[in-house]
């Protein structure tokens, strides 16, 4: 494998209504290997949120270096929000095929890649549905197949099964890997939740409270599918839970 990203002492500070100054990430260290399923994880308000947007592009204000792979841009990044973001006007196609807009139409073209996702992600027969008619499984569902509809090199996404149920969490998730294997991507995600960082990735990076920076990193080796209920599993998941409660 190859570095796709390469952060380099990465610090960001913001500043709160009076003007005083708070600093969200100090001196964060990390590269993400090509095609890996890369998780931080970390308390709420370690920064993980903000790393993921300045990896990704949406945050160009903090200080340190940060590098992507020759040949590799933002244009080749997309993003799965822990919110949805989907836009009430449109249909669940047009939010799905929303990376692909070309004079506000989208294209034969585009509608048969849109119409595979939808199909693929369980929303065929929906495509002319509006988001208020969705569950929030769906919706979810809407912003993964918007997120692919691009053919990202690398897809980032922040908290994207908090919102949601259990039991459309547990499903989603086990679509996503699907999918990750499927189109043979990067993925880079955020989670405060430790279990779902082992079901999910190769590596794991655990982030301290705030000033949020590396604590640790573990390669996580369970065999593919990951039991949950196995004894390695649990040992992974205490391991984790004591970096993160230490």
């Amino acid at each position: 494998m190859s570095s796709i990203i390469i952060e380099q002492n990465i610090g960001k500070t913001f500043r709160n209504f009076r003007g005083k100054k708070f600093h969200a990430l100090e001196k964060v260290n990390l590269e993400i290997e090509e095609g890996e399923f890369f998780v931080l994880l970390g308390p709420s308000g370690c920064g993980k949120s903000t790393l993921l947007r300045i990896m990704s592009g949406l945050d160009s204000s903090f200080i340190g270096s940060q590098t992507y792979k020759a040949g590799v841009d933002k244009k080749d990044f997309s993003f799965v929000f822990q919110q949805f973001a989907l836009l009430p006007w449109l249909t669940v196609e047009e939010n799905a095929g929303l990376g692909l807009f070309a004079d506000h139409t989208l294209t034969a073209e585009d509608k048969k890649t849109v119409s595979g996702l939808l199909k693929t992600l369980g929303l065929e027969g929906f495509s002319h549905q509006y988001p208020r008619e969705l569950s929030g499984g769906m919706k979810q569902r809407v912003g993964i197949a918007r997120a692919l509809a691009v053919k990202p090199k690398v897809m980032f996404l922040d908290e994207p099964f908090s919102a949601l149920d259990s039991f459309t969490a547990t499903a989603l998730r086990k679509e996503l890997l699907v999918l990750w294997n499927e189109y043979k991507m990067t993925v880079v995600m955020v989670t405060h939740n430790i279990e779902e960082a082992v079901q999910l990735a190769d590596r794991i990076a655990v982030m301290t409270s705030r000033p949020g920076t590396i604590d640790a990193i573990l390669q996580n080796t369970l065999p593919r599918p990951r039991d949950p209920r196995s004894p390695e599993f649990f040992a992974m998941v205490d391991k984790l839970t004591a970096l993160v409660t230490k």
